[in-house]
């Protein structure tokens, strides 16, 4: 949840849409499945709204908003949005990717890269010293024991010994020497023909035979989207993108200071040229805003229900999937929320650039560097 909740306490006065009944009706809103829960017994949009921000749900509040807004004010909230996502990316572009490269393994933590010690020559020395010390202790003792005591004992251990060597089948002698050959041999001797080393196998041969596919199936998109800037970078706009983009924002903010049958048609065209944008898109759902899809005719064609609703939420939820930019999909899902809030509070509309002359997205359209 946001540090600062200032939506807190306000009132959505742009909004078409006052009962989730009514939306459902007529805007043809569909309540997710997994929120069903949430819903039951809410009936005002408003109060649902603010709910879902309250749970965190940030992308299904602003989604219910698209549905519920006033049209002019959800184009005008949309294109704030779009305008918020190219100051992003002008700030901080998109990476180019080369998806033929294989990834870089992630780096090692800190805490692996560590120095083995290296031994004290002090500490050794005195552990020599200790050790002979020990040695020639135990020769004098062995010294000094009584020979017939001596013989005495050795013969009971050896008895001892072939008892042990009859009932196990080997000398205890033998055993520590074959101990001792043991102990010299590395304890975690890896075995190549192991298991998991032909399961590794077979799985990075599955990868990379998935990989090659992934990357013959990007290839032929590339080329039947008429792509030719080569794979291993994101093509930067050229100059007619560029002015495809810019045209959008300025045909959607046209239309939203003066929605006239004219600049719906402008919206109309310049948004078929770049559907696969936000700034297309939303082009697209000014004209659907406008009512009427066929504006150059007398007779008037509604909109179908819920279709400039529907373009709405596609442009914010574009945008917030975009790659590039200064937040994360969560951030912005709930920046976009916060702008919404604004637009249909009426803390935001148009007036003061109208008034200054200055279009909010002059400055932010152009999305790439170069």
């Amino acid at each position: 949840m946001a540090d600062k909740l200032d939506w807190l306490g306000k009132h959505l006065v742009l909004i078409r849409r006052l009962t989730i009944a009514e939306t459902v009706s007529a805007e043809l809103y569909k309540i997710p499945p997994e929120l069903a829960d949430e819903f039951e017994g809410v009936s005002g949009t408003q109060e649902m709204v603010f709910k879902l921000a309250g749970l965190g749900n940030y992308r299904n509040a602003c989604q219910l908003m698209a549905y519920i807004a006033h049209r002019r004010a959800g184009v005008w909230w949309g294109y704030r949005c779009v305008c918020s996502l190219n100051e992003e990316l002008r700030q901080k572009p998109v990476e180019e990717i080369n998806i033929e490269k294989p990834p870089e393994p992630p780096p090692i933590p800190d805490y692996f890269n560590f120095e083995v010690p290296k031994p004290d020559p002090a500490v050794t020395a005195a552990a020599g010293a200790a050790v002979a010390g020990a040695k020639e202790e135990a020769a004098k003792s062995a010294a000094a024991i009584n020979p017939v005591m001596k013989k005495y004992v050795s013969d009971g251990v050896e008895q001892a010994f072939q008892a042990f060597e009859k009932a196990n089948g080997i000398h205890p002698l033998a055993l520590l020497k074959n101990m001792g050959e043991r102990m010299k041999q590395d304890p975690y001797a890896i075995d190549p023909n192991s298991p998991i080393f032909r399961m590794e196998k077979e799985l990075k041969e599955k990868l990379t035979a998935q990989r090659a596919q992934i990357i013959a199936k990007v290839k032929e998109s590339h080329a039947a989207a008429g792509l030719n800037s080569p794979l291993n970078k994101i093509p930067k706009l050229d100059a007619h993108k560029k002015k495809l983009t810019g045209n959008a924002l300025n045909s959607v903010y046209r239309w939203v200071v003066s929605p006239n049958a004219e600049n719906a048609q402008k919206c109309l065209d310049i948004g078929n040229e770049c559907t696969d944008t936000p700034d297309g898109i939303l082009a697209l759902s000014a004209f659907w805003a406008f009512g009427n899809l066929a504006p150059q005719l007398e007779n008037v064609i509604p909109t179908p229900a819920g279709l400039a609703a529907n373009g709405l939420d596609k442009v914010i939820f574009l945008s917030a999937l975009t790659q590039g930019g200064t937040r994360g999909i969560r951030e912005r899902f709930e920046h976009y929320f916060n702008l919404g809030v604004d637009v249909l509070t009426g803390k935001d509309n148009w007036e003061k650039s109208l008034a200054e002359g200055n279009p909010p997205h002059n400055d932010t359209f152009t999305r790439f560097k170069g």
